[in-house]
């Protein structure tokens, strides 16, 4: 059988006001559709329904039998449609994401707040974890997107690039300016003046240090033994303190800020790297995501002198 909710409907209306025409007004549909209704439900259930004359409408014995049966399951099919209605509605007004912890706490304060201007009823829930955990994620769909730099393609995901930074060449704060400022990122160094610093890093299996090594090597500094740190908030702050010097992507400029490090754009090459959001292919996207990506990518264009 393929009895619908719009049959249960049109029948107790029927059975309650004991006139196919009052019924076909309250639903409003014509008496001849309400009537086809009714006879496709009566053949579909090989009964009749109602006892029908010039005059009168009447229930049918099946027809009685059949009132406390059709009345549970339009009850509970509103009922489960009205719940369905509120969690839709519900996750309208929420977006998850997964961010760096380097992107959750320098960049995405600023663009949340650009957004919420612009739509105060939508929550934002940050999840500040892994490049690994935010692709699981958005994967599993526990997330509705992702945000960092996902240099490599992922079955069952949507890259869309966002923005693009350069390497940039990260080394401590010059003693004179220690008393009168923070980090700063201003003029450009050359691969070349590397050759000789103390350089700190990131784990060799970083997508952005496998980017780095690549360029180390020409100058005969790559895959060598040195200290390595998974944060890059870890890697400023041993930069801060004179235990070496770095390179990062310039996306880190507004982090900088908060150390007395300063950062300028590394160039003989100019190297670039991609900033990416990251959604599941052909998973509904909510309304709301796009107008966050244009804040984070505005919060971005704000220190553009660093992008390339």
């Amino acid at each position: 059988m393929n009895v619908t909710q719009r049959q249960m409907q049109a029948f107790l209306a029927i059975a309650r006001l004991t006139s196919f025409t009052r019924a076909a007004e309250r639903l409003h549909i014509t008496q001849s559709g309400l009537s086809a209704m009714m006879r496709d439900l009566e053949e579909q259930l090989k009964c009749r329904l109602f006892d029908r004359t010039t005059r009168s409408v009447a229930l049918t014995t099946e027809g009685l039998q059949l009132v406390p049966v059709a009345s549970r399951i339009v009850a509970e099919l509103e009922s489960i449609t009205d719940t369905i209605n509120q969690i839709s509605s519900r996750a309208q007004r929420t977006l998850r994401v997964g961010v760096t912890p380097i992107i959750a706490a320098f960049v995405m304060p600023a663009a949340i707040t650009a957004f919420k201007r612009k739509y105060p009823d939508i929550n934002v829930h940050i999840r500040d974890i892994n490049r690994e955990a935010i692709q699981n994620g958005v994967a599993n769909g526990e997330l509705d997107a992702g945000f960092g730099a996902f240099f490599k393609a992922q079955s069952g995901i949507e890259r869309t690039p966002l923005a693009a930074f350069m390497l940039a060449y990260v080394s401590p704060l010059e003693r004179k300016a220690k008393a009168h400022r923070h980090g700063t990122a201003s003029g450009k160094t050359r691969w070349a003046t590397l050759h000789d610093k103390p350089l700190l890093g990131l784990p060799s299996d970083n997508p952005v240090q496998e980017l780095i090594e690549e360029q180390l090597r020409i100058i005969g500094r790559g895959d060598e033994d040195r200290p390595v740190y998974e944060n890059f908030q870890t890697l400023l702050a041993m930069v801060e303190a004179g235990f070496g010097v770095t390179v990062l992507p310039s996306f880190i400029a507004p982090a900088c800020q908060r150390y007395q490090v300063q950062m300028s754009l590394l160039t003989e090459p100019s190297v670039s790297l991609s900033f990416y959001e990251i959604t599941k292919k052909g998973r509904l996207r909510p309304e709301a995501l796009s107008a966050l990506a244009a804040s984070i990518r505005a919060e971005f264009e704000s220190y553009a002198t660093l992008s390339a």
